[in-house]
């Protein structure tokens, strides 16, 4: 029950030691901060940074590395038309086989809110960092997120005005149905 994401209160990350492999998981809520952590370690080299929402339906194209890429392109070849939420569990499991034939001498962070939404705590190889973040700091953000890149894109007239405003009020109506998502990260964290 101390470990639930509130309403309107965020608590501290949550960190827990699940095994010693050299993984680093990081996960929350959309809009929690999860990628903003995540950069804290692609400036070090000793860090290989997978987001996972690359993988998951091709989101996130800003961040998808070399690493990422080559992941995203042994899922393609062998999950070609399967469901990404249906099997995530099985794309975890090629990720930690890429990340185990690995001879670099590095530790791998996944980034993504797949995590608590599809893993459960035994399937969870390494350290695992939860952002606690509450419920509506996670929504506001998320929006406001969306509201600056489809700003930049309307100042580049890339998107015309009424494509903008319609975008915007599409996003929140999306943002806002995805709130249940909450559920789902306590039930995670009620696993503790």
């Amino acid at each position: 029950m101390k470990n639930r994401v509130r309403w309107f209160f965020s608590q501290d990350d949550l960190e827990l030691f699940l095994s010693d492999d050299n993984i680093i998981h990081i996960t929350g809520m959309i809009g929690s901060g999860k990628t903003t952590l995540a950069n804290k370690y692609r400036e070090d080299n000793r860090f290989v940074v997978i987001s996972l929402d690359c993988l998951y339906r091709g989101q996130d194209k800003e961040n998808m590395n070399e690493d990422t890429a080559r992941i995203n392109e042994i899922l393609i070849q062998k999950f070609p038309t399967q469901n990404n939420e249906q099997y995530f569990r099985e794309y975890y499991q090629e990720i930690l086989h890429y990340i185990e034939s690995d001879s670099r001498n590095v530790t791998f962070v996944l980034e993504g809110q797949q995590i608590y939404r599809y893993l459960d705590f035994s399937d969870i190889k390494g350290r695992l960092i939860i952002k606690r973040t509450s419920v509506i700091k996670c929504w506001y953000r998320s929006i406001i997120r969306h509201i600056r890149k489809k700003r930049q894109a309307f100042k580049k007239r890339q998107i015309t005005r009424s494509e903008y405003y319609h975008n915007i009020w599409y996003w929140m109506k999306r943002r806002t149905r995805q709130v249940k998502y909450y559920k789902r990260m306590n039930y995670f964290l009620e696993m503790i």
